[in-house]
């Protein structure tokens, strides 16, 4: 008995095995683990529930000082509230060495109960007046201001909003008659969908107050600027639309009877002026211009005319744009050694080139250059207008240009002839021949440009026109007059393959032919 004894104190003396050991050490790693994220996490959580509360007091404070102020003054600095005596939108306070940003934003609120002011429709009034419908009975003023919407928000320096209050603040005394008016700005894209977050500037300087302010649009696309001093003539009121990733877009004046496509505006007192902007996603790398002689051999340091995007004036014989690159200054671009350039962010839509007729401000030294064709490399068009396509950065094009290094949007090629009697082709309609558009046996189309003379007969036209695709070539029959600017034709292409064909105008010893594929020069085949 007494040698079992000394044998179980000699095992127990001998301790722990080394596996026993490690279970024993994960065990306390764990649970030290555990515990310090325990830790940390209530840290962190007792951090955020400090900064919270010290964002809390700070939006308290600000809006009680916003309700301390006279109701006149409580407008923000170049917000859409027009006041002589405004106060900042955005301030910030470094407390135990965080900094907190503080947001206020002030707007007026339509409010049913008196009635709603003079909207453009119905849908922008249920949308705007408060309390839609309002009562029977109830009158309607034409003023959109009935009392004040406060909003503060407090964020941190990441733009963690912490802490956001509201309040609506009536004058002591309402609906009194002003001598303001309201502007409504409405932003969509191209697609007439609204614009949320455009920012809206609209200044006019010939007031007292001037104005210059500026806000942002809300999920209708829709900004309101309240209390304009009225401006009835001159169209003084000047509005700007912008967004990062669209295209930039300001009003113009009417310029002697052409009336602006965006138009400035003038104010009524007691009464609302509306716009509508459309602004167009739009790529920073957005053409490439490659410059040929009509054999299609590079034409070095030739300086390039070009306008297109947002067409200035509705009347449509009226050609001037909002890109321009020879006035109000000359800005075209010179090619390089290769005959290429390139033109950067573009509004997407049609662009021309070498002025109205192709005859004007393309040269290369002092000598001018006439454009005989404009052929595009990308797009659906073949000749002008070359289209600068939208650009959707979530969507990118599967097809692109490559230049320097730099992938572009749409490429053109500009053949150019100094040879003033040569044909020159400005446009083919329709340009895609399909079942849809008539029997192919006699599909018919229309050629503009200049130097293009033909009579009634087209026995007898001096311009022969043709589209070659491989080794076939399809003859068309034109009509025409001596002024050279119009062909009315006709061609059977019902054996031509679906695809491209190439466009060959001869008038003389003189021969055009548009470039192949992948270029468009021609109609494209589609059945």
């Amino acid at each position: 008995m007494l040698f079992y004894n000394l044998s179980e104190m000699k095992r127990n003396d001998a301790g722990y095995t080394l596996v026993e050991l490690m279970v024993a050490i994960t065990i306390v790693a764990l649970l030290s683990v555990t515990t310090l994220g325990l830790m940390t996490s209530l840290l962190h959580s007792a951090i955020v529930t400090q900064r919270e509360a010290v964002a809390e007091t700070l939006a308290n404070n600000q809006m009680e000082y916003l309700k301390t102020l006279p109701y006149d003054n409580l407008a923000i600095t170049g917000g859409p509230i027009i006041s002589s005596s405004t106060i900042p939108g955005v301030i910030t306070k470094k407390i135990e060495g965080r900094t907190y940003t503080i947001t206020s934003s002030i707007n007026y609120v339509d409010d049913a109960y008196d009635g709603c002011g003079n909207y453009p429709n119905l849908t922008l009034e249920k949308q705007y007046c408060h309390n839609y419908p309002p009562p029977s009975g109830a009158p309607n003023p034409g003023d959109t201001d009935d009392y004040k919407d406060v909003h503060v928000v407090v964020t941190d320096n990441t733009g963690t909003s912490l802490s956001s209050l509201d309040t609506q603040i009536a004058a002591l005394v309402s609906e009194t008659a002003s001598n303001t008016g309201a502007l409504f700005v409405r932003v969509v894209d191209d697609s007439g969908n609204p614009i949320e977050g455009a920012t809206v500037n609209v200044v006019n300087s010939s007031v007292v107050p001037a104005v210059n302010a500026t806000y942002t649009t809300d999920t209708n696309g829709i900004v309101i600027f309240y209390n304009l001093p009225p401006s009835t003539t001159g169209y003084k009121y000047v509005i700007n639309g912008s967004k990062a990733g669209y295209s930039t877009l300001g009003t113009l004046a009417p310029s002697g009877t052409s009336q602006p496509t965006y138009s400035s505006q003038n104010l009524i007192a007691q009464n609302s002026s509306y716009v509508t902007m459309t602004l167009k996603m739009q790529g920073s790398s957005s053409l490439v211009l490659e410059t040929t002689d009509t054999n299609s051999n590079p034409l070095p340091n030739a300086k390039i005319y070009a306008k297109g995007g947002y067409k200035k004036y509705t009347a449509t014989t009226d050609t001037s744009y909002y890109y321009d690159n020879l006035i109000p200054s000359d800005t075209r671009p010179t090619t390089d050694s290769s005959g290429l350039a390139a033109l950067s962010n573009l509004v997407p839509g049609d662009y021309y080139f070498c002025g109205d007729s192709g005859a004007t401000s393309c040269s290369v030294g002092g000598t001018t250059y006439y454009l005989a064709a404009a052929v595009p490399y990308g797009g659906s068009n073949p000749i002008q207008p070359i289209i600068i396509p939208d650009y959707n950065p979530n969507s990118p094009p599967s097809t692109t240009f490559a230049y320097n290094g730099v992938n572009y949007l749409q490429k053109v090629r500009l053949m150019l002839t100094t040879n003033s009697a040569f044909p020159r082709v400005a446009s083919l309609t329709p340009y895609d021949g399909s079942l849809s558009s008539g029997t192919l046996s006699n599909f018919t189309f229309t050629l503009t440009g200049i130097n293009l003379p033909c009579s009634s007969s087209a026995s007898s036209c001096s311009t022969h026109v043709s589209f070659k695709q491989s080794s076939n070539t399809y003859t068309a029959s034109c009509t025409g007059s001596n002024t050279g600017v119009s062909l009315s034709c006709s061609v059977d292409i019902s054996t031509a393959s679906v695809g491209n064909t190439q466009l060959v105008v001869n008038v003389g010893s003189n021969t055009l032919t548009l470039p192949a594929a992948p270029l468009l020069g021609g109609i494209i085949v589609t059945q």
